[in-house]
C-alpha cells in the first residue's frame, strides 16, 4: 500500500503546473529521484530487476574520503553489493586518470576519469560503447552541482547519498552553500519527499 509522502509525490509528478516556473526548474535540473543515508542501503538486486545495468559511482564523499587513491573496506562492500545484484559497477570520477586508475584498480572495477563532472559527454561515451541505454544506467553521488546535475543532463536516473564526512575541501564546501540555496528555491517539503524510498520513481522519468 502507498505510503502518504509516496501518494503526494505522484501528484506533484502528476500536476507539475502547481509548482511555479523556478520551482520547476530548480527541480528538473538540481533535485534527485531518490535521497538514501549511504550507498550501502541501495536495494541493488531490486534495480537489476527494474531493468538497470550499469551503477556509475562518484569516489569522494560517496564511496572514500575526498582524495583517496584507494578504496577502503566500505567501498568494497558497496562494489561487492553491485556486483552480486548482477549490476555492472563504473567509477565516475573527475580526478584525473592516474588517480581513477589507481582507485578502480584497488576495487577491480571499470572507471571513467576526467568526467567533469557536470558535463556528460564522458558518461554518455562510455555508456554508448556498453550499449547501454542512459535509462538503464544509475547515477550514485553526493554532490547536486555534479552527479545530480550530470545525470539530469544526460537523463539518467540518479540517486543522492549523504556524503561519507563532514570534513571536505574548500571548492566542495563553496558547492555545499550554494547547494544549500537550491534546496531552499526547490522547496523543503519536496526534498524530504525524496527521502521516501520508492524505486518506482527511477522508472517515470523521461527516457533516453
Amino acid at each position: 500500500m502507498a505510503t502518504a509522502e509516496q501518494n503526494n509525490r505522484e501528484e506533484n509528478n502528476l500536476n507539475p503546473r502547481k509548482k511555479s516556473r523556478l520551482i520547476r526548474t530548480v527541480q528538473a535540473h538540481f533535485y534527485p529521484d531518490l535521497i538514501v543515508s549511504s550507498p550501502e542501503v541501495i536495494d541493488y538486486e531490486r534495480l537489476k530487476s527494474m531493468g538497470f545495468q550499469v551503477i556509475l559511482l562518484d569516489v569522494d564523499n560517496t564511496l572514500v574520503l575526498h582524495g583517496s587513491h584507494e578504496g577502503d573496506a566500505f567501498a568494497r562492500a558497496i562494489v561487492t553489493k553491485v556486483e552480486q545484484a548482477g549490476l555492472i559497477p563504473v567509477i565516475a570520477s573527475n580526478a584525473r586518470e592516474h588517480r581513477a586508475r589507481s582507485f578502480a584498480d584497488s576495487l577491480g572495477v571499470e572507471f571513467i576519469s576526467q568526467a567533469k563532472k557536470p558535463g556528460i559527454e564522458a558518461i554518455c561515451q562510455d555508456l554508448t560503447k556498453r550499449s547501454c541505454a542512459y535509462h538503464n544506467a544509475l547515477m550514485v553521488g553526493d554532490q547536486l552541482l555534479t552527479d545530480v546535475w550530470a545525470a539530469r543532463k544526460a537523463k539518467i536516473p540518479v540517486i543522492l547519498t549523504e556524503k561519507r564526512s563532514p570534513h571536505e575541501i574548500i571548492t566542495v564546501k563553496m558547492k555545499r552553500v550554494i547547494e544549500r540555496l537550491i534546496r531552499l528555491l526547490g522547496g523543503k517539503d519536496d526534498w524530504e519527499m525524496l527521502k521516501v524510498i520508492d524505486y518506482d520513481v527511477l522508472m517515470r522519468r523521461p527516457r533516453s
